[in-house]
């Protein structure tokens, strides 16, 4: 074991081991359900993708809820993370494995395969992450037909897109939290966009150009343990008008009726299945149609992130982590229907054009004092430097606000208004 594996922390027995590995300070809750599940957990940690996303980990109170803790310089190399893993695994055997980045799922489930621990399917996995193999997946089933297709340069965009019509979209084959998507709408901006995107980060596997969809933006969580799906959330989704491919917020549960709601998750379980997942706690992005019928968006074959579990929480859905853990671990899992009590709202912000940092920060920027409860936080944290960079995904965020209320028409609103105060108040031009 090299010395950037070197374990930290005391070791405790217990019936399972769980080892989780991300680079999420905000996975803390999931440590701390698995401590009350009474298992040993063990955390591997990615310094380089703590410092990319400028987090801290050494200061968080995550260590509290984790008995072994190896950081490694990249989680994502997989021949690094490989030995690790094997090191711990011939140490103290391991019974699950958790993994919630979009990045470390595919890694994960290769090597849980290697090993014999139970996890999400490697192959099923590879097929979500890569966008076309999952259209084509799926087209096959006759589980969903946009029209798509990768393109090697700006003319086979324009060709597809002559066929189809205006807009398109455009998107890395492999990619997470929208960077580098496009809704294009003409196609001198078409050839603008796939000849800057071609070769270059974060299309190094391709360029994606896709019908475009209309209707509701919605999201279905689901899980599946022991070949039973467990209907977790229907949640809605907005995004930028200037941007469309860029997500502002999140509200848990979606403004649907039980009918639409039936669909959606229909919809989400004959995609998991048609990709063969198996086992795990999934993501499946969709929309409605005016005519009622869901599309595919993406896959994502690993919990909803940022802090949309807690949203989850907070509208009254319970432990989502808890269940997590123990659906990785193979135990039985019995989920009624969450009955939501609230509606939980989350809206990110970040720069709308390349702009200067503001010298200053005026107190309760926001203005949520006036909200009272509804309000449950409220984050502003600038990045280095003295320019705010254009926010063109979720990673260029800044800002976010979450509100809770009983009224979903309310608790959106309310999440609005701060972000629109923090502007004016900030003096900057924001994504909203």
């Amino acid at each position: 074991m090299t010395d950037e594996q070197a374990p930290t922390g005391t070791s405790s027995s217990g019936p399972g081991h769980v080892v989780f590995v991300t680079w999420k300070a905000g996975n803390a809750p999931a440590f701390e359900a698995a401590r009350r599940l009474g298992l040993h957990v063990t955390l591997i940690r990615s310094r380089r993708m703590e410092q990319a996303q400028n987090l801290d980990l050494d200061t968080s109170p995550y260590a509290r809820h984790v008995d072994t803790v190896y950081l490694l310089k990249d989680a994502t190399d997989t021949d690094a993370l490989r030995d690790c893993v094997t090191a711990i695994h011939r140490e103290r055997p391991i019974d699950g494995f958790v993994a919630t980045v979009d990045a470390l799922v595919v890694p994960v489930a290769r090597i849980a395969e290697e090993i014999g621990v139970p996890f999400t399917h490697a192959r099923a996995a590879e097929t979500a992450k890569d966008k076309h193999r999952c259209r084509e997946t799926l087209r096959a089933a006759g589980i969903d037909t946009t029209r798509h297709a990768t393109v090697a340069d700006a003319e086979e965009a324009a060709a597809f897109a002559s066929r189809t019509g205006y807009p398109v979209v455009v998107k890395p084959v492999r990619g997470s939290g929208s960077e580098g998507a496009h809704v294009v709408r003409d196609e001198p901006h078409l050839r603008e966009v796939v000849a800057q995107a071609v070769g270059e980060a974060p299309y190094a596997d391709g360029v994606l150009v896709e019908e475009y969809l209309t209707g509701r933006f919605l999201s279905a969580e689901i899980g599946l343990a022991q070949d039973r799906f467990l209907r977790l959330a229907v949640s809605e989704r907005s995004t930028w008008h200037r941007h469309e491919a860029l997500e502002t917020g999140t509200t848990i549960p979606a403004g649907i009726s039980a009918a639409e709601h039936q669909r959606v998750m229909e919809f989400a379980e004959s995609v998991v299945t048609a990709l063969g997942l198996r086992l795990g706690v999934f993501h499946i992005e969709v929309m409605l149609g005016a005519d009622g019928v869901p599309r595919l968006i993406e896959v994502n074959p690993r919990l909803m992130g940022s802090c949309l579990p807690n949203l989850f929480r907070l509208a009254g859905g319970g432990d989502i982590f808890g269940l997590l853990v123990r659906v990785h671990l193979g135990q039985a899992v019995e989920a009624a229907p969450a009955r939501f009590t609230h509606y939980a709202t989350v809206r990110w912000f970040g720069a709308a054009e390349l702009t200067p940092k503001p010298e200053r920060i005026p107190p309760d920027p926001g203005g949520t004092a006036e909200y009272g409860d509804s309000v449950h936080s409220f984050t502003l944290r600038f990045p280095e430097g003295d320019m705010l960079l254009p926010c063109r995904g979720n990673l260029g965020n800044f800002g976010e606000v979450q509100v809770v209320h009983t009224d979903r028409a309310t608790s959106i609103r309310i999440a609005e208004e701060i972000v629109c105060r923090a502007a004016e108040r900030l003096g900057i031009e924001v994504t909203r």
